[in-house]
C-alpha cells in the first residue's frame, strides 16, 4: 500500500502522536475487534455518537508513552484531555468510513506493497515480514485488519475531494505565497583537497590560510581530483571548477562548504576514513524559477493543499456535530474551556493542548520535572502563536487572493505572501554589511604546543634555544620540560591564562624559518601537591591555629608556580570581504524586511480584529512572536544557513503556532 501524500492527512491528529516500525499507528475503534461482550472488553469510557467504547477499544491509544509521560498536576490534566478529543476524533471518522467496502483483493494488495517496499516480500521472507509486524505489536490478521482500516479511511478521502479542483487565480496564489519552494538548486565554485592523514589535512589547511595556492596544494596532495587541481565539477582535463550541489560532496562535506554561503575555506572534514578540506571560490544562491517552468508541479502542490484544507474542515464539523457522554463507571472526562477569542473564532484549551504536546521539542523535553515550566513559560507562548495564526488566517481574506489549504496552511501562506515583493538594494546590502561585521568574520585560531617547566630560568632558556633556531621537541628534551600537543584551538577552548595569551596579546615572537611564533615565558599557579603527591585543599590545622582563631576564615589555597611557554601558530581573525558573502548578506536583508513587513501586517490585524482571552495565562509575548519562518539575525559566519520563507513543495506549511 502506497499511501499519497495527501493521504497522510487523513488522520490529522493521530499522526502526530507516533510512529512505530514505519507505520502510522493509528486508533480505530470497532473494526477488526469481533467476539466478547462488554465485560471482556472493560468499564465502558466514552460514547461518540451512541457508540460506546470500553478500556479494550482505547487500549493502544491509552498507551501512547505521550499520555503517560506526566500523570499529575494540569499537565497531566491537559494530555488527559487530548487523550479524550483524540479518541472522540478518531471514532468520528471512523464513523463515517464505516460503510466503505474494502475488498479482500485490495487488501492483498496492500499488503504485498508493504512487504515489497520493506524488503520482506516474497515466500521466503514470511519470518522476516511476521517479525517486522510483530515489532509493532501486530499479527497478520490483526495487520491487514489496520491495513483494510486505512484503505478504508483514504477511499472516504479520495471521495470526500475526488471532485476538487483549482482555478488559475488559485495555482498564482499559491506560486506567490510560496515562492522559496520553487526555486533552484543552491551551487558552489569549489576546489578539494582529500587526504589520508589528519595531520597532513590541517597542515594543508595552514598553508592555504597562510596564502598557499590552494589549487597547488590540491595537484600535490590530493588523492581525488589532483589531476584538476582539486577542481569540484570539473571534467578529465579541466582544472576550473564547475558549478555543483550539494550532492556532488558528501553531506558533511557539503554541509560544511554551502554553510559558508560565500568564498572561504572550511575546517577538516572527517568521513570515510579520508579528510576533506575544500576551498569554495564561489557561491550561488537558490534564485526564483519562472512560474512557467514550474506550473504543473506548483497546480499539483495546489490542489493537494486545498484538498487538505477540504478533508480538516469536514473532520472538524464531524468533531464539532458529534453527540459525546463519559458514562460514570469509566475514568475519562472531558473539560474543554474556551482560553480565547478571535473575532468569532473560538480557541479551547484542548486546541493549546494539541499544538503545544505535540510539537516535537515539548514531548522531549516533557517529564514531571519540566511540567511547572511548561505551564508557567510555555503554554502562554504558545497561546500567544495560537491567536496570531488565527488573526493572519482570518486577514488572509483581506488580501484579496484564494489562498488554499487548510486553516494553518493559508495562515503562513498569508505571512509569505505579504513579504514576497520586498527588495534588496545594493545600498541595503552595503549598509547591513557595515552594521553586522562580526557575522562575517572568521574568528581567530591557533594550533599550538604547550611545554611546562618547574623553573624559571630553565623555561626563558628553552626559549631562547627555539629562537636561535632549535626545533621544539629537541629543546624540550635537552631543557627537561613537559610537551604537550594542544592541537588547533579557538578563543574559549583553553583556561583563562592561555587564552589571553594566545589571543589578546601579541606576546610572541616568530621563530626562524616558518609560521611558528613562541609567547613569553608564562606564570601559571597551580595547586601545590601534598606529601603523597596529590594536590592539596587548604592549610591544615595546625596552620589554622597559627593564623590565630580561624573559625570564620577560609582557608588559603597552597599554590606553586608553573612556568608555561606556548609555541603557536596562530591566524587572525578574518573579515571576509563583502564580494564573497554578497549572496548572503542579500539573503538576510531580504529576511529583515520581509520581517518587518509581516509585523506590520501583523500588528495591524490585531488592531482590526476582536480578541478576547477569557483565561489570560500569566506571561504572554509580545505580538512579534509570529512572524513566519524568516530570521532576521544570522548565526555566526562559518555556521550560517539561509534564511528560507516557506516549507517545500508539497508539504502543508507549518503553522505558525507550532513554530520554533
Amino acid at each position: 500500500m502506497k499511501m499519497s501524500k495527501r493521504t497522510s492527512t487523513i488522520i490529522l491528529w493521530a499522526v502526530s502522536i507516533g510512529l512505530l516500525a514505519g507505520m502510522v499507528l493509528t486508533f480505530t475503534p470497532g473494526l477488526g475487534l469481533t467476539g466478547g461482550g462488554s465485560a471482556s472488553r472493560g468499564d465502558a469510557q466514552i460514547v461518540v455518537n451512541g457508540q460506546t467504547l470500553y478500556d479494550l477499544d482505547i487500549q493502544q491509544l491509552r498507551n501512547n508513552a505521550l499520555f503517560n509521560t506526566v500523570t499529575d498536576g494540569e499537565v497531566g490534566q491537559d494530555l488527559q484531555r487530548l487523550l479524550a478529543d483524540e479518541i472522540i476524533r478518531n471514532t468520528v471518522l471512523d464513523q463515517a468510513a464505516s460503510r466503505i467496502n474494502i475488498s479482500g483483493g485490495q487488501v492483498r494488495s496492500a499488503v504485498n506493497d508493504f512487504r515489497k517496499d520493506r524488503g520482506v516480500d516474497g515466500a521466503r521472507n514470511d519470518q522476516a515480514y511476521l517479525q517486522l509486524i510483530g515489532s509493532a505489536g501486530y499479527t497478520d490478521q490483526s495487520f491487514r485488519d489496520y491495513l483494510r482500516d486505512q484503505l478504508r479511511l483514504q477511499e472516504w478521502e479520495n471521495r470526500l475531494v475526488n471532485a476538487v479542483t483549482v482555478s488559475d487565480t488559485e495555482v498564482d496564489a499559491f506560486f506567490e505565497s510560496h515562492r522559496a519552494s520553487y526555486q533552484s538548486e543552491e551551487k558552489i565554485l569549489a576546489r578539494e583537497i582529500v587526504v589520508a592523514d589528519q595531520q597532513t589535512a590541517a597542515s594543508l589547511r595552514r598553508q592555504a590560510l597562510a596564502g598557499a595556492d590552494f589549487a597547488a596544494l590540491a595537484r600535490d596532495n590530493s588523492l581525488e581530483l589532483a589531476d584538476r587541481d582539486g577542481a569540484i565539477g570539473a571534467a578529465a582535463g579541466e582544472t576550473t571548477p564547475r558549478p555543483v550541489g550539494r550532492p556532488a560532496l558528501p553531506t558533511v562535506v557539503a554541509n560544511a562548504a554551502f554553510s559558508l554561503r560565500g568564498a572561504g575555506l572550511t575546517d577538516v572534514i572527517a568521513f570515510n576514513d579520508r579528510y576533506y578540506v575544500v576551498y569554495v571560490e564561489g557561491y550561488q544562491p537558490a534564485a526564483d524559477l519562472p512560474s512557467d517552468e514550474v506550473r504543473d508541479t506548483v497546480s499539483a502542490d495546489a490542489l493537494d493543499a486545498k484538498k487538505s484544507g477540504i478533508v480538516e474542515a469536514e473532520l472538524e464539523r464531524l468533531r464539532a456535530e458529534a453527540q459525546v457522554s463519559f458514562p460514570a463507571t469509566g475514568t475519562l472526562r472531558f473539560d474543554n474551556p474556551v482560553l480565547a477569542k478571535v473575532g468569532d473564532h473560538e480557541i479551547k484549551s484542548v486546541d493549546l493542548d494539541r499544538a503545544l504536546y505535540t510539537n516535537t521539542q515539548i514531548q522531549q523535553a516533557l517529564s514531571p520535572a519540566t511540567a511547572d515550566l511548561i505551564v508557567g513559560l510555555f503554554k502562554p507562548t504558545v497561546l500567544n502563536q495560537l491567536i496570531d495564526t488565527e488573526v493572519a488566517y482570518q486577514g488572509a481574506q483581506t488580501l484579496g487572493v484564494p489562498l488554499v489549504g487548510t486553516r494553518n496552511g493559508i495562515a503562513q501562506a498569508a505571512l509569505n505572501y505579504i513579504g514576497r515583493d520586498e527588495t534588496a538594494t545594493a545600498e541595503d546590502v552595503e549598509a547591513y554589511y557595515a552594521g553586522n561585521q562580526a557575522m562575517y568574520t572568521f574568528g581567530a585560531e591557533a594550533t599550538v604546543t604547550k611545554v611546562e617547566f618547574s623553573d624559571a630560568g630553565v623555561a626563558a632558556a628553552f626559549r631562547t634555544a627555539l629562537l636561535g633556531g632549535d626545533t621544539v621537541a629537541a629543546a624540550s628534551e635537552a631543557a627537561g620540560g613537559t610537551l604537550t600537543e594542544l592541537g588547533r584551538v579557538k578563543p574559549g577552548d583553553l583556561a583563562t591564562e592561555l587564552d589571553t595569551a594566545l589571543f589578546a596579546t601579541d606576546a610572541f615572537d616568530p621563530l626562524p624559518g616558518g609560521a611558528l611564533a613562541v609567547s613569553d615565558v608564562l606564570v601559571i599557579q597551580q595547586p601545590a601537591p601534598d606529601a603523597t603527591g596529590t594536590e592539596t585543599s587548604g592549610t591544615d590545622a595546625n596552620e589554622e591555629d597559627l593564623a590565630g582563631d580561624g573559625a570564620d576564615a577560609a582557608p588559603a589555597q597552597a599554590t606553586i608556580d608553573t612556568y608555561v611557554v606556548l609555541v603557536a601558530d596562530r591566524v587572525a581573525p578574518r573579515v571576509r570581504p563583502l564580494a564573497d558573502v554578497y549572496a548572503q548578506v542579500e539573503q538576510a536583508v531580504l529576511a529583515q524586511k520581509r520581517q518587518a513587513a509581516r509585523t506590520a501586517w501583523l500588528s495591524e490585524r490585531r488592531a482590526a480584529t476582536d480578541i478576547v482571552e477569557t483565561s489570560v495565562p500569566d506571561l504572554i509575548l509580545p505580538t512579534d512572536s509570529l512572524q513566519g519562518t524568516d530570521a532576521t539575525t544570522e548565526p555566526e559566519a562559518a555556521d550560517q544557513t539561509p534564511p528560507t520563507d516557506e516549507t517545500p513543495a508539497g508539504d502543508e506549511a507549518p503553522a505558525p503556532a507550532t513554530s520554533n
